[in-house]
């Protein structure tokens, strides 16, 4: 019982009650006052209005005519008559008509009250206290006194039965109010209960589970969302990083296979020193081979988690290209593509220098390497105003449209490629551009060849520090 107090639909009914509640009462007890004085206030303007009747009666027709038109009007108002009364200090005695109707008021205790000018009210409770006699003196135009009235009693009987209303009202509100705060709390923690829900499932082991959608277009529908899609990119990151695993372990397996038997080969005992010599020659370029897989792997984790450390400055990027270019052109001479590049006079922005030529270095070393002899490879830099274009188009061998996605992944080699490598450059090509604010793009027609552009954004980067 406890923990079901602490929960959250729980106070989320109890306050929407509270509140209820609260603005319920003061409700009531607006309209109650209201009421009550609306109703005094419709009283106070009868007695006033039975004044000016019986003071133009009596300039009319003096007392006679005073004391004839009080008799009818208490003719008329049997269930709530008017109290009329003649002071002492106006006709030598003091008359109250019909004082059968006053006996439960004590007026010889009106008599001793002081304050009984013209305009002014007194108040006169009954014996039980139960009502009070409202009475206004008011003046003749021959300065006689007399005073009106009239008892609370009425009044009082149409705010109880008023009052016993709003009870009787107020009880199945309320019970409705708890009811609907139930049904409110649940119907908006709904999402809520589905995410964890979720995450209880997928905390058993279950990666599928997923947050169904309530189509609510709320924030909580929204969290849903995120939740999903977090969950999705955590799912592909697991996948990524199993198929990575299997294909390191498949990839090391070689170079490891090899490293052992050159280790054995120059450990048998009629092996000459020059066979151990090119025994350990074989083992360190295995163990630079892995060293490098190693190494590029770590570089595209740390770009891919943002931990990657750069060093942007302000550079120029033409210059850069130009020496990348340059140091390619001789392997494609030697392989018979033409290298052909088209720069602008400069092309600025700010990025890690060593990074950016090692981007450069990758593309320009797959386009060579899958162009037949006699293509050509391009290389191109265009400048915009917010972002440096930089595209490498070649006319090789081209890629599989099912496959331009897949080339991103790590150790991922094309079926059409019989080069040997890594499968890691254009990963490693990615990350770092991704770490740089910027984007790749890719095209390729199979046969025709591909093209690649790195869109970098010209002031990504603050200049380090």
């Amino acid at each position: 019982m406890w923990k079901l107090g602490k929960t959250i639909g729980v106070k989320i009914a109890a306050g929407y009650t509270v509140l209820f509640f609260f603005s319920l009462m003061a409700l009531a007890i607006t309209a109650y006052l209201l009421v009550g004085n609306t109703l005094a206030r419709q009283d106070r303007q009868m007695v006033v209005g039975e004044i000016e009747s019986l003071r133009s009666q009596y300039e009319n027709g003096g007392w006679k005519a005073f004391h004839g038109t009080v008799v009818d009007n208490n003719r008329a108002r049997k269930n709530n008559p008017f109290f009329t009364r003649l002071p002492v200090s106006s006709s030598g005695s003091d008359l109250v008509f019909f004082p059968h109707h006053w006996d439960d008021f004590d007026l010889v205790a009106l008599q001793e009250m002081r304050g009984q000018l013209p305009g002014t009210w007194l108040q006169l409770p009954n014996r039980s206290g139960s009502c009070v006699l409202e009475i206004l003196t008011a003046s003749q135009p021959d300065g006689s006194l007399f005073q009106v009235g009239i008892s609370t009693e009425d009044r009082l009987v149409v705010l109880d039965r008023f009052r016993e209303a709003l009870v009787t009202i107020a009880v199945p509100l309320i019970l409705l109010a708890v009811a609907g705060g139930a049904v409110l709390s649940r119907r908006v923690l709904h999402p809520l209960r589905n995410l964890i829900g979720t995450v209880a499932s997928i905390e058993s082991g279950k990666m599928d589970a997923r947050v169904p959608s309530t189509q609510t277009g709320d924030e909580l529908e929204e969290l849903g969302s995120l939740f999903n899609r977090m969950i999705e990119k955590i799912n592909q990151l697991i996948r990524a990083m199993r198929g990575s695993l299997d294909s390191v372990a498949h990839d090391l397996r070689t170079p490891m296979t090899r490293f052992r038997n050159n280790a054995e080969k120059a450990l048998q005992a009629e092996t000459s020193d020059a066979a151990c010599r090119e025994a350990l020659q074989d083992c360190v370029e295995e163990s630079d081979r892995i060293l490098r897989m190693l190494a590029m792997l770590m570089d595209i984790s740390e770009a891919e988690t943002g931990t990657m450390r750069l060093l942007p400055r302000p550079l120029d990027l033409v210059p850069l290209a130009e020496g990348v270019a340059d140091m390619y052109r001789y392997v494609a001479d030697e392989k018979g593509v033409g290298l052909v590049t088209e720069f602008p006079a400069e092309a600025r922005l700010n990025a890690d220098v060593d990074r950016i030529r090692q981007v450069l270095a990758n593309l320009l070393d797959n386009a060579v390497k899958f162009t037949p002899e006699g293509g050509t490879v391009r290389l191109t830099i265009e400048r915009h105003a917010q972002t440096v274009i930089v595209r490498v188009t070649d006319s090789g061998i081209g890629i599989d449209p099912e496959e331009i996605q897949r080339i991103w992944d790590r150790l991922y080699r094309g079926t059409r490629s019989s080069h040997k490598g890594l499968g890691l450059g254009l990963s490693l090509v990615k990350a770092v551009v991704n770490a740089h604010n910027g984007e790749m793009r890719v095209s390729s027609t199979p046969g025709s060849g591909s093209i690649f552009e790195i869109h970098l954004p010209t002031d990504s980067l603050p200049p380090a520090g």
